[in-house]
Order: structure tokens, then C-alpha cells, then sequence
């Protein structure tokens, strides 16, 4: 159910990009002879959705050209693993909701280095400008191992231990529900890579120093080993490879050069 709710939104986000291009070109012909403005730099960030998850972004443009901009970008990501399905005690009611045979929260931190290059400027105010980017760059995948309240002796439980799950030891009947987020922070695992990332940028704000847009496009992360997300039974399912949609929103400001 969250895969489409997911995808939906990312199809929601095309159709209101090329709304928005199509929309442009019928909106009232006001002209903008202002001189043209020569810019250096940019800065802008934003929200990432995508179909593995959630995360931020930020990104900085140094202008090498009117219509080319080289582009430094740092993207972190959660990830999430296909075959996870929520969970719950199945006689406490106001039990915390867990992922049955999860071994690691992952996620995703990518410093990329790429390009983007504008293929229609704004004529006027109220128009849209479209342009296309690549980056690629190292990806540092961070491992974080589940913690889990679990049930003493036996339901109903006499009390709780937080524990990190083990899937030899722990079943569906001993666990409570998932503990604090805060624990296993001290127990990171890093797991290398690198990543490839394309996309089309449609940006509409009115102001000619300001940034406001999305960007549809997709990743490709790879790393050196199959990332341990899901416990034993799951171990085929974990993969090297992850290829994402994304919609991303942001804002941001570019600087007149001097």
C-alpha cells in the first residue's frame, strides 16, 4: 500500500510539472524587458521523496555559462527494504507497530558532483524553466541495528526488556513492539558505494533571485556488498543494488554576479 501511495505521488508530481510547462505557454503574454541577469552562483534544498522512502537535500551551483551550472550536491535518504510489512502484538493494543524480520534501519548519504544544463529559459515572469542534471559521486550506506521491546516469560509478559533482535530468539509472541529510535546510534555500520542520479527540473518561481521548483528523476545506488536489512529468510531479497524514483521539492536563491 505505501509502494503506491509512493508511486502516486511521484505520477501526481509529473502531471503537475508538465501542467505547469504546458500552462506557461498560455498564461497572459507578459513581456519582461528587464536586462538579462548574470548569475554565479545558486543554493537550494528541499524535500526528497522517493520509492524506497524520505529524506533532504542540499545543493550548491556554481554558473559556467548562462545555460550550464556545475553542480555539488549532498543527498541523505532513508531506505527501506521491499519486503517489510508493519507489524503488532497480537494482544496488547497499545503496543508500538514493528517490522517482523528487520535487522537494520538504512540509510543513505550521498556527496555528488555532476552537472545541469538549462534547456528552456523563463521568458517571462509567470514562465517555467526546464532543465536536465546528472551527478554521481561516492555513496555512504549507514546501517542502524533494531532495538525491540520483548515480553517476559510469556503473555501476558510479567515485564519488558529492550533487546536488539535476533531472529534466532525472538518471535512474533515475545515482542512488544519496536524500542526507542535513539538506540542502537552507537552501533552504526557503514556499508560503501556509489551513485548515479538523473533528473528534470522545472522551476517557477516569480522572482528572479529566488528558487522554487520540483525535479523528477531516478537514482542508482550500488554498494560493495548486499546491504543486511532483513534478517536470514529474507537474505536473497537483499540486494546490492537500488534503483529509485524521486520528486523532489525545493527553494533556494541564486546571486547576481558582481
Amino acid at each position: 500500500m505505501l509502494g503506491k501511495v509512493k508511486a502516486l505521488s511521484l505520477i501526481y508530481g509529473i502531471v503537475i510539472s508538465l501542467f505547469l510547462v504546458i500552462s506557461s505557454d498560455s498564461l497572459a503574454q507578459e513581456s519582461d524587458d528587464s536586462p538579462t541577469i548574470i548569475y554565479n552562483k545558486q543554493m537550494a534544498g528541499g524535500l526528497d521523496i522517493h520509492t524506497n522512502g524520505f529524506g533532504a537535500f542540499f545543493q550548491l551551483g556554481k554558473y559556467r555559462g548562462v545555460k550550464n551550472i556545475l553542480l555539488f550536491n549532498v543527498d541523505l535518504v532513508t531506505m527501506k527494504h521491499e519486503k517489510e510489512v508493519k507489524s503488532y502484538n497480537p494482544v496488547y493494543e497499545d503496543s508500538r507497530s514493528y517490522v517482523y524480520g528487520k535487522l537494520n534501519n538504512f540509510y543513505t548519504l550521498r556527496p555528488m558532483i555532476g552537472k545541469k544544463r538549462v534547456l528552456a529559459q523563463k521568458e517571462r515572469r509567470s514562465g517555467v524553466q526546464v532543465s536536465y542534471q546528472w551527478l554521481v559521486g561516492p555513496t555512504i550506506g549507514i546501517t542502524k541495528p533494531i532495538y525491540l521491546e520483548i515480553g517476559y516469560p510469556s503473555i501476558p509478559y510479567d515485564y519488558l526488556s529492550v533487546e536488539k533482535y535476533n531472529p534466532e530468539q525472538h518471535f512474533f509472541d515475545d515482542i512488544y513492539g519496536r524500542a526507542s529510535g535513539l538506540r542502537g546510534v552507537s552501533e552504526l555500520g557503514i556499508v560503501p558505494g556509489g551513485s548515479f542520479k538523473f533528473g528534470l527540473n522545472f522551476e517557477y518561481s516569480n522572482q528572479k533571485d529566488r528558487m522554487k521548483g520540483l525535479e523528477v528523476g531516478a537514482v542508482l545506488d550500488f554498494y560493495w556488498k548486499k546491504v543486511p536489512i532483513m534478517a536470514e529468510e529474507y537474505v536473497d531479497a537483499n540486494r546490492q543494488y537500488f534503483l529509485t524514483l524521486y520528486l523532489n521539492l525545493f527553494f533556494g536563491k541564486k546571486y547576481i554576479q558582481r
